[in-house]
């Protein structure tokens, strides 16, 4: 669970505005008890996703990049990884537009992790009915491990 809560602070601390020291911490998958052996398959470009994620947020908190920076870098380092697909294209469109609107301070991180969850949740609930799914919707996968859910397809 304390890896989960760490994941999701990156993901707000690439889009979050305020306390940049508390919420720019680096991700580092695996090893907490809620991770525990599931055969949960996960792509490689999932995880050069969460490597990407990782050296942002560190720019992010030496105040090298602002979030919306670091969002923009993410969506540039996605297409370059994994491609687009229009799964992809709308999680990171929401990612993005959340992004730009806690940076501005219309809504705190809570309501920008509430909401981007949400979102996903509701593409886990269309994935099964779906058509054409991309063969691998990594970045849809990233943002889903970093909140705790099963990846799409699986």
């Amino acid at each position: 669970m304390k890896k989960l809560i760490i994941g999701l602070t990156v993901l707000g601390g690439l889009t979050a505005c305020g306390s940049l020291q508390q919420i720019a911490a680096p991700v580092h998958p695996g090893g907490g008890a809620a991770s525990a052996p599931t055969a949960r398959p996960v792509s490689s470009k999932v995880e050069q996703l969460l490597a990407e994620a990782n050296r942002l947020a560190d720019r992010v908190k030496s105040g090298e990049l602002t979030r919306t920076a670091a969002a923009d870098q993410l969506g540039a380092a996605r297409l370059r990884i994994a491609g687009a697909n229009a799964v992809d294209n709308d999680n990171f469109a929401v990612y993005r537009q959340l992004t730009v609107e806690r940076e501005a301070g219309r809504i705190d991180s809570d309501a920008f992790r509430a909401r981007l969850e949400a979102h996903l949740r509701e593409w886990m609930r269309r994935w099964p009915k779906y058509a054409p799914k991309p063969a691998d919707p990594a970045f849809s996968n990233f943002l889903l491990k970093l909140y705790g859910l099963p990846p799409l397809g699986y």
